[in-house]
């Protein structure tokens, strides 16, 4: 009974990383002070802890399932932004570039007069270029900022309510199973007559 009260307790404390401390703690220290606690009946301790440990590994089971749902739908999220916005860099690296080898082109030039014509001509040109790039990657900054805040917000709600619907599980679990060893058993599976009376 209390290998496998231990175990639970080493599985909860693995499955609790993601659970804020301060649930964590609550869980671990109630679990500790009933399992060092003399109970009355071992049969009824151990009907508890074989009731109630599954039932408390399934809820564990369910949280770690639904955190991962959480950062799996994340990564996709954040996958399918990557790839959108890659398409929108590239196209504005382009434009640097062409513009960066426009002007370098005009230091080629064997007159000054020559360099100076192209300089003026193809500045004032990649110049309108540029403009155009800049306003681009303002507004493709702030979208992409706005995409990644969005994805990170709907990642954080759905990770606090697989965490608020773990606390809720977990503490009547909790209580169920401290009621259980106080004697208070549920009579719901036959078999259990023998151990209440």
């Amino acid at each position: 009974m209390l290998f496998k009260a231990l175990s639970l307790l080493l599985v909860i404390g693995s499955a609790l990383a993601g659970i804020p401390s301060e649930a964590r703690i609550k869980t671990e220290t109630t679990l500790l002070d009933m399992m060092m606690q003399p109970r009355g009946d071992p049969a009824v301790d151990a009907y508890c802890w074989s009731r109630y440990t599954p039932i408390m590994k399934e809820i564990i089971d369910v949280f770690e399932a639904e955190s991962k749902q959480c950062q799996t739908d994340f990564d996709i999220s954040n996958t399918a932004i990557i790839a959108k916005y890659s398409i929108i860099l590239a196209n504005v690296t382009a434009t640097a570039k062409e513009s960066c080898d426009a002007l370098l082109k005009c230091d080629d030039l064997s007159t000054q007069l020559e360099a100076f014509n192209c300089f003026g001509t193809a500045g004032r040109d990649q110049s309108q270029k540029l403009t155009t790039m800049s306003g681009d990657s303002l507004a493709a900054a702030i979208s992409l900022a706005e995409e990644i805040s969005s994805i990170t917000s709907i990642q954080n709600l759905c990770t606090e309510k697989a965490i608020a619907r773990y606390s809720n599980d977990n503490s009547q679990a909790l209580k169920e199973l401290i009621e259980c060893l106080d004697g208070n058993i549920v009579t719901d599976q036959p078999e259990l007559t023998t151990i209440v009376n």
